[in-house]
């Protein structure tokens, strides 16, 4: 889907007067937001190109925050209600992880207490805030880095906190797929964005999708039973990730995958990863700036 059709479908997510504000607005605008973040008892914000400001009323931007909307504290729980859809209990363990993915890929950040159990976090309550990112899909963004580096080759795309990874890996797995077999495992939803069973993103002709599976028990399981030539995965983060990602990598199958670090150099210090650089897992190295533009291609192997 579109970022502007998803910023559509997000709309019945929100609250009354801020659905009618960005209804005001033109559709050029409308395609530019990222994120629309709600606080009690605060302004709302709205993020474009990673620039933050308040919405008004009339559907435009302000930086005086008694023009703006402000979001209730009601506002932001029945925002809430609609997001875990009126069941808090089915998306208890979503909000242990801090977000909820609702239709169109799109992921709401939460912000509120945190309930814990024998150390470990089980959810979360009083919301105070919720934080819409807009997802959506730019079909070539990964074209001319993937012909520079050629299919066959193990590729990890890294950068910061809202550098575009997950886009980018999106069209990475949708080239991918169109040409081979491809397993995607989507733990958080936000590639393939599946509804009922059917992926709304475009990811590959030839993909199949684990949906919600955890990362490490979704590489094996597709290595077990899909036979892929490719396995796509967002966000390496534990020692079980990239233990499963070795066994693959192993048994002769490439990997598309995203990691946070704003540097090559950091990347390499990260204790994860050092397997996986040992083991010569990844050739190629994306590093991300903001909005998924290029900073360097780096070979990884040999050097």
């Amino acid at each position: 889907m579109k970022a502007i059709d998803n910023l559509r479908t997000t709309l019945e997510y929100l609250p009354a007067a801020v659905r009618r504000s960005l209804q005001r607005m033109p559709d050029n605008r409308l395609a530019r937001i990222q994120e629309i973040r709600l606080r009690s008892g605060r302004p709302v914000a709205v993020s474009e190109c990673g620039r933050e400001q308040f919405l008004t009323p009339d559907g435009t931007y302000t930086t005086q925050p008694e023009c703006a909307l402000t979001a209730a504290s009601d506002d932001i729980a029945r925002s809430y209600q609609a997001v875990v859809s009126y069941s808090v209990y089915s998306h208890e363990q979503d909000t242990a992880e801090g977000y909820v993915t609702i239709r169109g890929g799109c992921r709401v950040g939460l912000c509120g207490s945190a309930v814990r159990q024998n150390g470990r976090l089980q959810s979360v309550r009083n919301i105070s805030g919720l934080n819409f990112r807009i997802a959506g899909e730019y079909p070539g963004t990964a074209a001319s880095v993937w012909r520079q580096i050629g299919q066959g080759s193990s590729i990890l795309i890294a950068g910061a906190v809202g550098s575009g990874k997950t886009t980018f890996l999106r069209d990475v797995c949708r080239m991918l797929g169109n040409t081979c077999r491809t397993s995607l495992i989507d733990e958080r939803g936000e590639i393939a964005a599946v509804l009922r069973g059917v992926p709304q993103n475009d990811v590959g002709l030839m993909t199949d999708v684990l949906d919600g599976y955890p990362r490490a028990a979704g590489i094996l399981t597709a290595l077990r039973v899909l036979t892929p030539d490719y396995i796509v995965c967002d966000e390496i983060s534990t020692i079980d990730d990239a233990d499963a990602i070795l066994q693959a990598s192993g048994c002769g199958v490439h990997f598309a995958a995203t990691v946070h670090a704003g540097s090559v150099e950091e990347l390499r210090r990260r204790t994860v990863m050092q397997a996986l650089f040992d083991a010569d897992v990844f050739r190629y190295c994306v590093l991300l700036g903001g909005n998924g533009k290029v900073l360097t291609i780096r070979r990884l192997q040999g050097t």
